[in-house]
């Protein structure tokens, strides 16, 4: 797959469209139709016309309650906003705090100190959590649930705080139902670390100026990036829960065989 999606909000990061993926039976995505992101709360005036543009007409926030408290969202008028919690407290690695935050930088610091397997090995153990634990699998339903019920003509927009770990999950689950290759599924996912290079390398240099332990700024780099094997965890804890991803989605998101039909009669061309 030749992939190089425009990140085309000014005031949001890594937000793009999935239009264009390879899909089932030959087909791609139809494009303005599934767009991931992060978080909404300093979207500009052009942002707003650019959603409406696309006749965005649903967003689904998968942040924790802190999370959306701190950055509110930017809902363009008549566009649905769906809260769904994927997890509900603060996770170094998952959620955000503060980009600006310096103590941000200092709690991730001391985060990553407490990892004895550091940061690449936290993450691959985070990231199971997300389709295992029960209010995570309830969040994710609804995301399907939501995306299902997305006005044929119009866009449905999810996003986490950086667009990277519970989007990225969602962005997975949804592409493997519309038949993604897992090649084309995994090169979606990487893509975040070239949409958040720059995030990721501020985060690094606020923690760089509390620490010159290398072995740590490296912990805390891992914990905000992506990484292959951090996706394979989660596809891998889908298997081993059910015994095949298409049973994951069907057993515990009630993505049924009829649902993926509708899905890919919604979403693909």
């Amino acid at each position: 797959m030749s992939y190089a999606p425009e990140c085309f909000l000014a005031g949001a990061m890594n937000t793009r469209d999935l239009g264009g993926i390879r899909a089932a039976g030959g087909r791609t995505v139809a494009k303005q139709k599934l767009i991931r992101s992060g978080e909404l709360s300093r979207v500009t005036d052009d942002d707003i016309a650019k959603l409406t543009h696309i006749r965005l007409k649903t967003i689904v926030d998968l942040r924790s309650p802190a999370e959306t408290s701190l950055k509110m969202d930017i809902i363009p008028d008549g566009v649905r906003y769906v809260h769904c919690p994927v997890v509900s407290d603060l996770v170094p690695g998952i959620t955000r705090e503060s980009i600006e935050d310096p103590y941000d930088g200092l709690k991730r610091t001391d985060y990553a100190r407490d990892l004895r397997e550091g940061g690449m090995a936290k993450m691959r153990s985070l990231y199971p959590i997300l389709v295992e634990n029960s209010n995570a699998v309830k969040q994710y339903r609804r995301f399907f649930d939501c995306v299902l019920e997305n006005d044929g003509d119009g866009a449905i927009l999810f996003h986490c705080a950086m667009g990277k770990d519970r989007a990225g999950v969602a962005a997975a689950l949804l592409l493997y139902a519309l038949g993604a290759s897992m090649k084309d599924i995994m090169t979606d996912y990487m893509y975040t670390g070239i949409c958040c290079a720059e995030k990721i390398r501020r985060d690094t240099d606020a923690c760089r100026s509390l620490t010159d332990d290398e072995s740590l700024l490296e912990s805390v780099y891992w914990l905000n990036t992506t990484h292959e094997s951090y996706l394979e965890a989660m596809f891998e804890s889908c298997i081993r829960q059910c015994g095949s991803v298409d049973r994951y989605l069907a057993e515990k998101l009630g993505i049924t065989q009829n649902k993926i039909s509708r899905l890919r009669s919604m979403y693909l061309e």
